[in-house]
């Protein structure tokens, strides 16, 4: 291969993840090209050139076609059926747009788990809130997780809620629009799995990373790898996210989040088709880091070690319930005074309450070294109000 480094990539989204990834290819001088609606989108500062418009305008990703040698998106919700044609008119788009269409709908995600064999929680699909409600009955448990089929996204189109409440009508549905009607499981560890799978079909893990989510906004407060369970738990959650990837015939980078119930017993519950919130650690804790590991793929290059050189601890940095507009970052120099902690922030010009704003990783000789050092550091950072 010559000149692999030359060709310009165009990413669908201009966010945090798709600055992360520009930020990882600094040292190989790849170009980029970018898409987003926002003027201000952190990528924006980080990109040769920028686009701005709307993800679902077909003339927008046509024109970032136009100048773009291969194609890959940062986010979901994007007008896959333009990246389908241009993947039919001989354009790299990686990963798969296909692949893309069936992610977007959560209830064709569930049925692909099912044609496969692969394990997943019990759901029913419903097409509106009374078809829902008339449901319920075919589940046994207190509680049920309700998800909108489509447009979910950070915490947004989830709702956990009591399945008799919802029968007797003393809680409204939160969704009257197609959605999956889920199982919950009790006191399930969440775990993720990234795994990247190039066009040889070479497939990779990073170690399982164990997350904690926050109850009230349905985020992930916090995550350490690796994972606190068993390596039997742990070798299957690699299986199975391996096994997912390859029955998709994925090529590209993908977040495989499952569940661990108390009989050790796992269940997918999403796959992301993109760098993930649950593999930013890897930036500093593994050898080749989840966005290099896309880079590697996007540009037909040999997939790198996903070995962990350390145990780490990555806390997201959440807008406060407090704080909206402009805002200053509180505790940057006691933050810095601590060894092993890395700060992101995403160059976001506004905060609102639930957004994620940046992260931070915090290396340790143990995980619970870590986590400790971790726990005390998200005390010391905070998001405020301007001055």
């Amino acid at each position: 291969m010559t000149k692999p480094f030359h060709r310009t990539i165009g990413i669908v989204g201009g966010g945090q993840l798709g600055k992360m990834l520009i930020e990882a290819a600094h040292g190989w001088n790849v170009p980029f090209a970018v898409l987003d609606p926002a003027a201000d989108a952190p990528a924006s500062f980080y990109t040769e050139k920028f686009i701005q418009g709307s993800l679902t305008d077909k003339k927008k990703i046509l024109e970032l076609a136009e100048i773009s040698d291969i194609l890959t998106f940062e986010i979901e919700h994007i007008d896959v059926q333009t990246l389908i044609e241009l993947k039919n008119n001989g354009k790299k788009v990686i990963p798969d747009p296909d692949i893309l269409k069936i992610i977007q709908d959560k209830g064709l995600q569930k049925m692909h788990y099912i044609d496969n064999e692969l394990p997943t929680s019990k759901f029913l699909l419903a097409e509106n809130a009374r078809n829902a409600i008339d449901l319920l009955s075919d589940f046994t448990g207190e509680k049920i997780v309700v998800k909108s089929r489509k447009g979910g996204y950070d915490g947004k189109g989830v709702a956990i809620c009591n399945r008799k409440d919802l029968i007797s009508g003393s809680e409204a549905f939160p969704f009257d629009e197609p959605c999956v009607l889920e199982e919950f499981i009790k006191e399930a560890i969440e775990l993720s799995v990234i795994v990247a799978r190039d066009h040889h079909g070479n497939v990779m893990t990073f170690p399982v990373a164990e997350m904690v989510f926050d109850p009230a906004i349905n985020l992930v407060d916090y995550l350490f790898a690796p994972a606190k369970v068993n390596d039997k738990a742990a070798n299957e959650a690699i299986r199975i996210s391996m096994e997912a990837i390859s029955a998709m015939d994925g090529v590209g980078l993908f977040a495989v989040e499952l569940f661990l119930d108390g009989n050790d017993e796992l269940y997918i519950n999403e796959i992301a088709p993109r760098p993930h919130n649950s593999g930013h650690h890897t930036i500093e804790a593994a050898y080749c880091s989840q966005y290099e590991q896309l880079l590697r793929i996007l540009m037909g290059l040999p997939l790198g070690s996903g070995k962990l050189i350390t145990p780490a601890v990555m806390v997201n940095i959440i807008g406060p319930d407090d704080v909206n507009g402009t805002y200053d970052l509180e505790g940057i120099e006691a933050f810095l005074n601590e060894e092993g902690a890395y700060l992101h922030m995403y160059n976001k010009s506004q905060t609102k309450p639930g957004r994620k704003m940046g992260h931070f990783t915090v290396i340790g000789k143990t995980v619970d070294d870590a986590i400790e050092k971790a726990q005390k550091l998200r005390k010391v950072i905070r998001i405020v109000p301007s001055t």
